[in-house]
């Protein structure tokens, strides 16, 4: 499986969203579902653990073809809900369709905001000052993670 393969399973809604996130036009209850969104380090480590199911059990066909027309976190979530094969891994590691697509946009800016400090005004809408201290407090180890870094 390549990087970009397992980066599509494990941020398959990061995929779907770039159109609807390339620019600043998100309906409110997709800015709010990103800033209210409470990251986790089990949810993290169990995506990790679901990228690792996904890279044995090759279930990464329908994650690519999941759609880039999205509008809001709310389609995007449904897309993710209707792929069943995704969704099984998903919920054996306890995670959701929301968090399936939350968690990578999340950590994405927050990352970013911490990152590029210049930046987190302008991504002040859609993420949250305990977000950006969680990515902070937790950079290490979440660089460490293959699902969110792209390496194998």
């Amino acid at each position: 499986m390549t990087r970009f393969s397992r980066a599509a399973f494990a941020a398959a809604a990061v995929l779907v969203a770039l159109p609807a996130l390339a620019g600043s036009d998100l309906d409110p209850a997709s800015l709010k579902a990103l800033k209210s969104y409470t990251l986790s380090m089990d949810k993290i480590r169990a995506m990790q653990a679901a990228m690792d199911e996904a890279k044995q059990t090759r279930v990464l066909g329908e994650e690519k073809s999941s759609g880039q027309d999205s509008k809001s976190i709310a389609e995007m979530e449904a897309k993710i809900a209707a792929m069943p094969a995704a969704m099984a891994i998903y919920r054996k590691h306890g995670l959701t369709a929301a968090d399936a697509v939350l968690m990578p946009l999340t950590l994405m800016d927050a990352g970013v905001a911490v990152s590029y400090p210049a930046a987190a005004p302008k991504l002040a809408d859609r993420v949250s000052p305990a977000q950006i201290a969680f990515y902070k407090q937790h950079q290490a180890e979440l660089k460490s993670l293959p699902w969110l870094f792209g390496r194998e």
